[in-house]
């Protein structure tokens, strides 16, 4: 299981990340540290019974575009339930409960960056 971020909404502020190449870096960056913290939490919540879930959790991604998740086969299974199994969820916990780390960090960056350009 991978999920995708697309960032959308805000169209004003999406219009003007969009027309200044120079704060694609800055949002990544901001982006790149929530997940690494989404990653941590979701290892921190996985169940373990083999550990091979735990250590299959990354993100990868750029330029706009990032995906966390595993690829181990099963995670979906843990993650949502079955018929037969109760849901397990870690991924999704761990994207929602650092959303305040994404905004506070896009905020940062936004504001160095606005700074920088003496605005």
């Amino acid at each position: 299981m991978v999920l995708s971020i697309k960032v959308e909404g805000i169209e004003k502020l999406v219009k003007a990340l969009n027309n200044n190449s120079d704060m694609r870096e800055p949002v990544g960056q901001a982006i790149e540290l929530y997940l690494e913290k989404v990653v941590t939490d979701a290892k921190a919540l996985a169940p373990v019974r083999t550990g091979r879930l735990q250590r299959s959790i990354r993100f990868c991604g750029g330029e706009g575009e990032y995906h966390v998740g595993s690829d181990v086969f099963y995670s979906i299974f843990v993650e949502a339930g079955t018929s037969k199994m109760a849901p397990r969820p870690f991924l999704m916990p761990a994207l929602m409960q650092n959303i305040p780390l994404l905004r506070q960090a896009l905020l940062e960056r936004v504001e160095e960056w606005l700074r920088s350009r003496g605005e």
